[in-house]
């Protein structure tokens, strides 16, 4: 899994500009036909976000580029987020979104719980080394593993579940394990890919599937 699914919406939609644009490109019409194609936007290696997470992470930006001298250091860019993450703790501006959101994995639709966003996890690394999956097989979910070409989906349930799993590990709120993912998207809500985020204004629906993987080396 070297390189992340594509991430596609469809035709016919407009997409934003990241604020930092990585393999992105620009939307195009509907084709004579009529009929929705889809258009890749992003490529990802590391994970895609909906909700809280990509709003903390969209807050930060915002920030960052209005004050570039207050995030001149890690420490700083950490207090910088447990304070937008604290506010959200509070404000929770996203709660309540599985009632925005439409998951399907796989070409089955699959029961959202109460959540303030979901995570999709092509790697066992996220937010700088939390293991958001977890480790083990718990009932039909196997572990993490480069290379079966699986994405791993995980819900949010708040900002505390995002603070903690940065200081010990938390119990996984696990929905899916997929070969592909089709999310349809209600209402405007803020979107990541490894930590680009943007604002998705308007109604769309999301595909993220395999892309394509590479040889890699490591110690042994």
């Amino acid at each position: 899994r070297a390189t992340f699914p594509g991430l596609a919406v469809p035709r016919g939609v407009a997409v934003p500009r990241l604020p930092r644009p990585r393999h992105v490109s620009t939307a195009v019409e509907k084709d004579v036909l009529g009929k929705l194609a889809f258009e890749e936007i992003a490529v990802s290696n590391n994970y895609v976000g909906i909700g809280l997470d990509a709003r903390i992470a969209l807050q930060f930006h915002t920030q960052r580029e209005q004050h570039p001298e207050r995030f001149q250091s890690r420490l700083r860019n950490m207090i910088h987020y447990g304070t937008i993450g604290t506010k959200e703790m509070l404000e929770q501006s996203c709660r309540n979104l599985q009632n925005d959101l439409l998951l399907e994995c796989d070409g089955q639709v699959i029961p959202l719980p109460s959540l303030q966003g979901i995570v999709l996890l092509n790697i066992d690394s996220y937010m700088g080394g939390a293991n958001f999956w977890g480790g083990g097989r718990k009932g039909r979910f196997a572990p993490q593993r480069y290379d079966d070409k699986l994405i791993e989906v995980v819900a949010i349930k708040g900002s505390l579940q995002l603070g903690s799993a940065k200081v010990f590990p938390v119990q996984p709120s696990r929905l899916a394990q997929c070969a592909s993912a089709r999310i349809t998207i209600k209402q405007p809500v803020p979107v990541q890919v490894d930590g680009e985020a943007w604002m998705r204004e308007h109604p769309c629906v999301i595909r993220v599937s395999h892309k394509g993987q590479v040889e890699m080396l490591s110690r042994r």
